[in-house]
């Protein structure tokens, strides 16, 4: 690790990240008692591995006891903090793949016990797999028996699809499957397959995966991706009729034209998934992620852009090129209080973004 990186200030970080972390799941105590204790970017990890761990001991107590449904969500919260722990922390490889894994782990302890339970699922792609989590709401949520709508939600640069639990959430409640990907250059793929600015080659080969799930309805299939999985959500739609309707919450339309002004650490995990050698080189793949490159919208499926006023990341000016790029099936919220992907604002912005989906996929449902 750098020495600049890891002298970075923690306690700043702390606050910069406290929405995000407790809005998918991190107990606000767990959050001040950790950053807390630490003073410098470099002892990061290390400390949310610490915390980590006593909800690990926590949840094998919990299942020794009897208490599974207890445990399930010890296991999550495991998964979280492992996952927090490392997810801009490329600057010490070992650590970083130590910890995704045990986030995975945990996570796959946890996702069978909890409402709606998730079952691990692998798409094929590239002569590889894509590990994933596939939710499917109760019975009384979906309605008439058959095949569900389902929709993808996409993790960003720095997000995994452990911390896609919370998210999905929301359009489980509304009867929608869930189906969250680490995708190249996410979590679990992180070692071994690089960031793709063509991710509508990804998104192609998830729905290949859920037109094959009898329980799935490919017809009534929707994308939401936040932060640079906004990009990712846009690319697929515009190139893919398939989609439904899609969903941009804090995405970017060009990333290169931000690149100045993101912190180091964004700017140091994009050159890192991107496989790129150097953080010159870092840019000129960055120079790829553009929808400039992309395909204008092939059908007629809606595109909602949601967007923080007070996004640190991506201006505002972004999220309205990002709706532009499907001209009259585009459709721009900015949230004036918002943070970056509103994490501020979940608690409403999040369900907004749900009844959005679900009025569209019951729009194209049978008659």
């Amino acid at each position: 690790m750098s020495e600049s990186v890891a002298e970075l200030d923690a306690q700043q970080l702390g606050t910069a990240w406290h929405s995000r972390l407790v809005e998918n799941g991190v107990p606000g105590d767990d959050l001040v008692r950790t950053v807390g204790r630490i003073e410098k970017y470099g002892q990061w990890c290390d400390a949310w591995c610490a915390t980590a761990g006593q909800r690990v001991a926590e949840a094998e107590a919990a299942d020794r006891n009897g208490a599974g449904l207890t445990a399930a969500g010890l296991w999550l919260i495991a998964a979280l903090e492992f996952h927090f722990a490392k997810h801009v922390f490329v600057h010490d490889r070992e650590r970083l793949l130590t910890a995704t894994q045990r986030s995975a782990d945990c996570y796959q302890r946890a996702m069978g016990r909890l409402p709606w339970p998730g079952v691990a699922v692998e798409v094929p792609f590239d002569g590889d797999v894509l590990p994933g989590v596939l939710r499917l709401p109760s019975a009384a949520d979906a309605g008439p028996d058959g095949p569900v709508p389902v929709v993808v939600v996409v993790p960003g640069l720095d997000a995994t699809k452990e911390e896609m639990h919370r998210f999905a959430e929301v359009f489980l409640q509304r009867g929608m499957a869930t189906l969250s990907v680490d995708g190249p250059g996410q979590g679990e793929t992180e070692n071994r397959l690089g960031i793709r600015p063509d991710w509508e080659v990804v998104g192609a080969a998830i729905l290949d995966a859920v037109a094959a799930n009898p329980r799935l309805d490919d017809q009534r299939a929707a994308i939401a991706g936040v932060s640079l999985g906004g990009y990712y959500a846009a690319r697929s739609v515009a190139a893919d009729a398939r989609w439904r309707a899609g969903v941009s919450l804090g995405g970017v339309h060009s990333l290169a034209a931000t690149w100045a002004g993101l912190p180091a650490l964004t700017r140091a995990a994009f050159t890192s998934r991107s496989g790129a050698t150097d953080a010159a080189d870092g840019l000129r793949r960055a120079q790829q992620v553009t929808l400039d490159s992309a395909a204008r919208s092939r059908g007629d499926a809606p595109f909602l852009v949601v967007h923080g006023g007070q996004d640190r990341l991506f201006g505002e000016e972004q999220a309205r090129l990002l709706a532009e790029h499907f001209g009259s099936r585009g459709e721009l919220v900015i949230e004036p209080d918002g943070d970056h992907v509103c994490h501020n604002l979940a608690y409403r912005v999040r369900a907004e973004v749900a009844d959005w989906v679900s009025a569209v996929l019951k729009a194209g449902a049978p008659q």
